[in-house]
C-alpha cells in the first residue's frame, strides 16, 4: 500500500523558518549591542581615509549629544547634590571625586594647555542641582596628554563670591576609573 503524500512536511519546514526569522529580528538588537565594543576596537585599529593628525584640536561642535557608542557620558549623581559620574564607552560607570563636583552642569571648552576638553563649572551663576543634565563627549575629542594610553580631561571649578576661586585638575580616564594626574593651579 502506498502512503498518500500530504503537505504537512512542507508546512512544518516553512513554520520553523518563519520562527527562526522572527527570532533573528527580535534578538538582532541584543546581539549587535553586545558585539559593538568589539567592532569599534577592530574598526579603530584599521586605518581610515581622512584621518587627522592627533595634534589637531577637537572642535566644540563635536561635543553635542549623540547616540554613538564611542562616547563618554558625564552625568550627575542622583544621591548627592554635587557628585558626578562617568559612563565609559564600554558601559562601565565610575564616580568622580571632589575634582569634578558641582551642582552646575559644566560648559565644555577647549583647553589649550594641555590640549584636550575642559569642563568648566562656573558656580557664580547660582546653579540648581535639579537642572543638571548629562553630557556626552566623543571619545576622539579627548586627547591622551601624557601618553599613558588613556584620554585626559581638564576639570575647572570657578567659584564666585567675595573671594574668586579657581581650581583645575588634569584627570585621566584610565581603564580602572578616573584618576587625578595633576593639580593645574
Amino acid at each position: 500500500m502506498k502512503k498518500r503524500k500530504t503537505g504537512w512536511g512542507r508546512f512544518w519546514i516553512v513554520l520553523i523558518c518563519v520562527f527562526v526569522l522572527m527570532g533573528g529580528f527580535y534578538f538582532r538588537k541584543q546581539i549587535t549591542s553586545r558585539l559593538a565594543p568589539y567592532a569599534s576596537k577592530v574598526s579603530s585599529a584599521l586605518p581610515t581615509v581622512g584621518d587627522r593628525h592627533p595634534s589637531v584640536a577637537a572642535s566644540p561642535k563635536r561635543q553635542t549629544v549623540s547616540s554613538t557608542s564611542s562616547n563618554f557620558t558625564f552625568f550627575p549623581d542622583d544621591k548627592s547634590r554635587y557628585a558626578w559620574s562617568v559612563k565609559y564607552p564600554d558601559g562601565r560607570i565610575f564616580k568622580f571625586g571632589e575634582e569634578f563636583s558641582s551642582d552646575c552642569t559644566p560648559t565644555l571648552k577647549l583647553a589649550k594647555r594641555p590640549e584636550t576638553i575642559r569642563f568648566e563649572f562656573n558656580e557664580q551663576r547660582g546653579c540648581n542641582s535639579r537642572a543638571r543634565k548629562p553630557i556626552q563627549v566623543d571619545a576622539d575629542s579627548l586627547k591622551d596628554v601624557n601618553a599613558d594610553g588613556s584620554p585626559e580631561l581638564v576639570s575647572a571649578i570657578l567659584t564666585g563670591g567675595n573671594v574668586y576661586g579657581h581650581t583645575s585638575f588634569l584627570i585621566s580616564l584610565t581603564p580602572k576609573g578616573p584618576k587625578v594626574i595633576r593639580h593645574l593651579d
